[in-house]
């Protein structure tokens, strides 16, 4: 019986034992399994570090890019608008010139009876001033502005406009030019052409005024004095004179010559 008990003894403290160190393997197991996945984690959390730099400065690289692309884009908008000013401005330039020297050709051939005046000379203010000062026509000085504000308003041909002023105040000089702002003979008929004719408080509203007259009761089709659209059919509604319209016409050549020297 005694000997039973030492064997079971014995049988119990090597079980314990067993299980003793079998529980202390898998806790070295474990131990070990953890510090591994520990160490996975750390090079997974580094690499992921690592990619959040590179993804940074990725994303930096990209905006900054974007944004040079975008300048890059807007220049070149506006180099493109810039562009299509220039030509707009250059087709303007080659019609003012074109008008111009229509207007002029007409002028000096001594055709500016027979030309529309529904057409645009795009004569300057400063080619008018030059004309005034070259003529020794001191009471039409000023006036440039007011021919081509009005060729632009009416569409009435402003060198056509100057030369009736020049005819019709004698260059501005006239009593109805000097005491009534009158450039263009308006109302003086009857047998007292001083008193019937238009007072006008500037010399400017004049010439605004007579292109007004001419486009709407002149020059449209329909209107009580259409006969036409020359100097020719104006005429005989306008002046009495039966040769006013060829005498227009070389006031016309008149100032052309004087207004572009040479042609140019």
């Amino acid at each position: 019986m005694q000997r039973f008990s030492k064997v079971l003894f014995l049988a119990l403290a090597i079980a314990i034992i067993t299980g003793v160190l079998y529980l202390q393997d898998q806790k070295d197991r474990q131990r070990q399994r953890y510090e591994r996945l520990t160490q996975e984690i750390d090079s997974l959390q580094e690499k992921i570090d690592s990619q959040k730099e590179i993804h940074k400065t990725t994303l930096k690289e990209l905006s900054e890019a974007y944004n040079e692309n975008d300048q890059l884009q807007r220049r070149l908008d506006k180099a493109k608008k810039d562009i299509d000013n220039v030509k707009h401005r250059n087709d303007e330039l080659e019609l003012i010139l074109f008008n111009q020297r229509q207007t002029y050709r007409q002028a000096i051939a001594m055709r500016g009876a027979g030309m529309p005046v529904l057409t645009r000379s795009n004569f300057t203010a400063h080619q008018y001033e030059r004309a005034w000062s070259r003529l020794g026509a001191g009471g039409l000085r000023g006036t440039g502005d007011a021919l081509v504000r009005a060729e632009e308003a009416y569409g009435v041909n402003s060198l056509v406009l100057s030369a009736i002023a020049f005819l019709e105040s004698a260059g501005g000089n006239s009593r109805l030019a000097r005491e009534k702002n009158n450039l263009f003979g308006l109302g003086a008929g009857g047998s007292d052409p001083y008193r019937n004719a238009l007072c006008f408080s500037s010399r400017n509203e004049c010439i605004d005024y007579t292109a007004r007259v001419l486009r709407y009761r002149y020059l449209s089709r329909g209107a009580q004095l259409h006969r036409g659209e020359n100097l020719a059919a104006i005429g005989p509604n306008y002046a009495a004179d039966p040769l006013w319209a060829e005498k227009v016409s070389r006031h016309m050549s008149l100032i052309a010559r004087a207004a572009i020297p040479g042609g140019r």
